[in-house]
């Protein structure tokens, strides 16, 4: 496994700790866990997955753009450092911040609620996979990494919201927050590029 692959997954973890972050508050909310819960939770993977893509095809385009000029790695990686780290700062004052999600307990998931919710963290995905294609990340594990890590975090937070409740929902963000501050600064550490 290659050192992008590693920044890729753990870029998509870090992330994925948000989506868990709030879909714990929607769980929490949750009478029953049912077959709407798994569609939802692949919703907000396919969402993340297009934010992806948005962001990658942005990043690549900004790259190819830096390229005609005299090209500096420095520069690519101090700004998808930035990047990572302004993402992570946002995350972690949410952390802190404690604003809540809870409405009321629901039968069963609000998938056009939920994918309200779901699109409002997709700018994060969107921000950090331009980060990942300045880069020069590789397209295809960027995009699974996404979809398959955010869905399996959102099963994994309905789940646990329903039977932890929102405890878990700021711990979540600011490890997180966290972790995507510490990749920006091992980013600096690291030849990539």
């Amino acid at each position: 496994m290659n050192i992008h692959t590693v920044f890729i997954i753990l870029i998509s973890a870090s992330l994925a700790l948000g989506t868990y972050g709030v879909v714990v508050q929607r769980g929490a909310c949750l009478m029953r866990i049912d077959a709407r819960t798994t569609l939802m939770a692949v919703i907000w993977g396919a969402l993340e997955l297009a934010a992806a893509l948005l962001g990658y095809s942005v990043g690549s385009r900004v790259l190819l753009l830096e390229m005609g000029r005299e090209h500096s790695t420095v520069w690519v990686r101090l700004i998808a450092g930035m990047i990572l780290a302004s993402i992570g700062i946002r995350m972690l004052c949410k952390a802190f911040r404690g604003r809540s999600f809870l409405e009321h307990r629901m039968e069963n998931v609000n998938l056009r609620a939920d994918a309200l919710l779901s699109l409002r963290l997709c700018v994060h995905g969107c921000f950090a996979a331009i980060a990942c294609g300045l880069l020069r990340c590789s397209l295809a594990h960027v995009l699974i990494a996404a979809f398959v890590i955010n869905t399996g975090f959102a099963v994994i937070g309905y789940i646990t919201g329903r039977v932890w409740g929102v405890a878990p929902s700021g711990k979540a963000y600011a490890l997180g927050g966290s972790l995507l501050c510490a990749l920006s600064i091992a980013l600096q550490l690291v030849e990539m590029v």
